[in-house]
């Protein structure tokens, strides 16, 4: 007589693992839960989890059937291989979501840009990462409204840049240029005090964020205040003010300076701003002598007088 379970080991064994996922990821989400956490972290342990409680219970249910189809090995073996090459790409994003939390390449609400996509991370899938794009046709640093969803392999054949990512900041530039008989100590310190004026909320953050990244990277030192450069054009005087900022907050950086500068030139006479300028040069047609236009222009003999 045949029992009802041909293989009772790894048919009770995959109800106990199963059962045992169930539990883990319950007990684990309502302890999440219970932390008080921001929704970036929450987010993060929570994906974390899931992903572990699922590759492990995979990885014990292949151990629990290994031996009792041990005599169709080489079957089971060919048509794993078969499956490999057809699902590769999903395999790939599973692994690649591993990395990706593994690796901490990026998290829900870091703005990344990978193979020519830009966006802020709203999810993580098992196989898709989706992000809320920015730029595309949009003239700045802001969200276009479209979701952008990619496989998670991405993130093995593309170089994958994190605006975010240890350190909340990055360096952006505005630039003025001015005249040559302009103020240019007075252009200076109005860019510099503007600059200072803006980041000096936090700045103090900034710099304690790039001690912390110092602690893990070789990282060199690197200035924060805002500086003005100077460079010296065919037209005028270009300076160029390099700033810390907000990834996010680009475009409201540059509009508030822009107008605090504009707002200070205007009270002073001593600066202008600059612009392009030609000089043109304007030749009339030249013309080339005809015999007739000769001989009008001979003296003309006056009757009965003789030649010299």
């Amino acid at each position: 007589m045949h029992s009802l379970l041909p293989y009772p080991v790894a048919e009770i064994g995959t109800l106990v693992v199963l059962a045992l996922a169930w539990l883990l990821l319950t007990l684990g989400g309502k302890i999440i839960d219970s932390q008080h956490l921001d929704v970036r972290e929450h987010y993060r342990r929570r994906k974390m989890l899931s992903t572990v409680v699922v590759v492990l219970a995979v990885l014990v249910l292949l151990a629990l059937w290994s031996h009792p189809l041990r005599r169709t090995s080489t079957f089971l073996g060919l048509m794993a291989a078969g499956v490999a090459i057809a699902l590769k790409e999903p395999l790939l994003s599973i692994a690649g979501r591993i990395a990706i939390f593994v690796g901490h390449i990026y998290d829900v609400g870091d703005r990344i840009e990978i193979d020519k996509m830009k966006g802020d991370v709203i999810d993580i899938g098992f196989f898709y990462t989706r992000m809320m794009e920015v730029g595309a046709w949009i003239n700045a640093d802001q969200a276009s409204g479209r979701i952008v969803q990619m496989a998670n392999a991405e993130v093995f054949g593309h170089p994958v840049f994190n605006y975010t990512r240890n350190f909340s900041f990055i360096w952006d530039e505005v630039n003025l240029p001015i005249t040559y008989n302009s103020n240019l100590r007075a252009a200076q310190e109005i860019l510099v005090r503007t600059g200072r004026e803006y980041t000096r909320e936090f700045l103090q953050g900034a710099q304690r964020e790039l001690q912390q990244m110092q602690r893990y990277f070789m990282v060199q030192k690197l200035e924060l205040e805002p500086i003005v450069y100077l460079r010296v054009t065919s037209n005028w005087l270009q300076l160029n003010m390099r700033y810390v900022v907000d990834p996010k907050r680009r475009r409201d950086a540059s509009n508030f300076l822009y107008n605090a500068i504009f707002a200070d030139i205007q009270q002073r006479d001593d600066i202008s701003i600059g612009s392009t300028t030609m000089d043109l040069a304007v030749h009339g047609p030249a013309f080339k002598n005809t015999p007739h236009d000769e001989e009008q222009q001979s003296p003309t003999q006056q009757p009965g007088s003789e030649a010299a």
